[in-house]
């Protein structure tokens, strides 16, 4: 009886991402992996030539800023064969599966034709020659698969290019539960935070392992940062009077980080403190509303005087609820030889998720 369970376990475990019928007739598993990581399902001889490095330009891009550059998206690569060969494969998150439909002989055509059906690939091939789609749960629970198709590998090529942005913003979208876990592990500072919405009129959620490095009442200031064995995560804010609009230009918000970095960051070398390096290494610039309030944000490097440590650092500044006022927010990351891209995306979760009171 031990022999035969032990054969029917064998024989559950090996049966490939292809056996739809098997699959149908079980409960799907959830779906594994990391977030910022897409596995990459296309032909091989697409993967070693043109396609291939176009899919590597646009989803191993440059996460910005980084003092060392770290790619948009960790990739995997699978043909279909390999995929359908090994169900783990099956299981992972994230999807992008690329197919010249021209190649009729071709593994992921045919695998493509049959999940988008015979009148979408029609219409490919008789009209525009591009077409995409969005797929969920075809192998587990908590999947997402984006089908890139097109009829000749010049289309596909422009069908990369054009889709890659939207893209991207779906995977961020699909990966914000980890983020958000991963950014609160053990919940919110929940004292901390209702503090913070008294003060500023708005809700600010700071996790529970940040601690007040310091505050300052005279200035509205708190600054938190999170200490681990990977690195320190700090974030400050502050209220600041508004004057005029040139508040929100680029330089003033660089002095204002600089401001701060000379009051209260310092090393163990005497007179040394943080600044923004935005002489050898540029500064990007993005402006947008959160939760209804204008906000501009720099996001680039920054270093310590006379002491060789550094690291990326996104500032916001935002206008109040109270139309004399400004919130300044000021994060920043030291995580020497440590991938710094997660713990910026965390920090960035944190100001992004704030709410009007």
């Amino acid at each position: 009886m031990r022999f035969l369970l032990n054969i029917i376990l064998l024989s559950l475990i090996s049966i490939s991402c292809n056996n739809e019928v098997s699959s149908g007739l079980k409960a799907k598993l959830v779906a594994l992996g990391k977030m910022n990581e897409v596995v990459i399902v296309c032909d091989d001889d697409l993967w070693e030539g043109a396609i291939g490095d176009t899919t590597k330009y646009y989803f191993g891009s440059p996460y910005p800023l980084m003092p060392t550059p770290e790619p948009m998206f960790d990739m995997r690569h699978f043909s279909t064969e390999e995929l359908q060969a090994e169900q783990l494969r099956c299981q992972l998150r994230t999807y992008a599966i690329i197919a010249d439909l021209s190649d009729e002989d071709s593994p992921t055509t045919k695998m493509v034709r049959k999940d988008i059906g015979e009148e979408k690939y029609r219409q490919v091939m008789t009209g525009s020659g591009q077409g995409s789609s969005i797929g969920r749960n075809k192998w587990a629970n908590g999947q997402i698969l984006f089908y890139l198709f097109a009829d000749g590998q010049e289309n596909l090529y422009s069908l990369i290019n054009k889709s890659y942005p939207a893209i991207a913003e779906a995977i961020h979208k699909h990966d914000s539960k980890q983020l958000k876990a991963k950014t609160y592990p053990r919940g919110v500072n929940l004292g901390v935070s209702e503090d913070l919405s008294l003060d500023y009129g708005m809700n600010i959620k700071i996790p529970s392992e940040y601690r007040i490095a310091k505050s300052v009442d005279a200035q509205s200031l708190y600054w938190f940062r999170k200490d681990d064995k990977k690195g320190i995560q700090n974030f400050v804010i502050q209220k600041i009077p508004y004057r005029a609009k040139e508040q929100f230009d680029t330089g003033k918000m660089i002095e204002a980080c600089n401001a701060f970095g000379l009051a209260y960051v310092e090393s163990d070398t005497e007179g040394s403190h943080l600044r923004i390096n935005d002489k050898a290494l540029p500064i990007l610039e993005y402006k947008y509303d959160i939760d209804g309030l204008y906000t501009k944000e720099l996001r680039g490097v920054w270093e310590m005087t006379d002491d060789f440590m550094g690291g990326p650092f996104v500032a916001y500044l935002m206008q109040s609820k109270n139309e004399s006022e400004l919130v300044f927010i000021f994060s920043f990351v030291l995580a020497p030889g440590q991938d710094k891209k997660e713990m910026v995306q965390q920090l960035d979760y944190i100001v992004k998720s704030i709410t009007i009171s």
